[in-house]
């Protein structure tokens, strides 16, 4: 098992590292394959957040995090997690094949709340008057700011994996996520997965209507 640790904002701790693989061994066992293993350790204030992800063979991937005050508790709390979800999805891990064929790629970008924006308009607002300011003395012409744009706070660009829609289900829970994008495998569509209020799993296809997934929360 191929394990990278990352320390943040605390130093770097050989009996924290011990003590998260001997707590480890107990999600390996589930798999015959070898596993490739992050864990980062990050010191924020008072909280002590562990989180831990992990890569299968088969091209699916695990993710658990949890935060306390004690970052031993923090590492036993997200492995606890984890585990529950692997015990769960046990059979269909083992059996879980990565679907060849072409996959996409999709840009997710994190756009910011209204009080950020808010914010963020004061200070380009603020900036723009002291450009124009310094235009006007050079006699040149400023730039009037789009009004109304959202502000994009970070994109990231990632591949959809090629899964079926149950399979996306279960890489869902699997990364503790509210929702997945991926690429149907029957199609060969983009297609997004979805926890809905109700329990159940809502499913967005392409064609513009939203089809709701008959997959009922277990």
């Amino acid at each position: 098992m191929q394990t990278h640790f990352v320390f943040r904002q605390m130093e770097s701790s050989t009996a924290l590292r011990g003590y998260a693989e001997e707590r480890l061994e107990k999600i390996k066992r589930y798999f015959a394959e070898p596993l490739r293993v992050s864990c980062t350790f990050t010191v924020d204030k008072v909280m002590h957040i562990a989180a831990f992800d992990v890569t299968l063979r088969n091209g699916l991937q695990l993710h658990a995090q949890e935060s306390t005050e004690n970052m031993y508790s923090s590492v036993d709390m997200a492995l606890a997690k984890m585990e529950r979800q692997v015990r769960r999805y046990k059979a269909r891990i083992k059996h879980h094949k990565s679907n060849e064929g072409r996959t996409a790629k999709v840009r997710l970008g994190v756009i910011a709340a209204e009080s950020m924006v808010d914010q963020i308009v004061e200070e380009e607002d603020a900036a723009a008057e002291a450009a124009a300011t310094v235009a006007a003395l050079n006699n040149g012409n400023g730039h009037a700011k789009p009004e109304g744009r959202p502000v994009i706070i970070r994109q990231t660009e990632v591949t959809t994996e090629r899964m079926t829609v149950d399979g996306a289900i279960m890489q869902m829970n699997l990364l503790h996520k509210q929702f997945y994008v991926f690429t149907n495998a029957g199609s060969g569509e983009i297609n997004v997965v979805y926890v809905r209020e109700d329990g159940n799993y809502g499913l967005i296809e392409p064609n513009g209507s939203e089809a709701e997934a008959a997959v009922a929360a277990t």
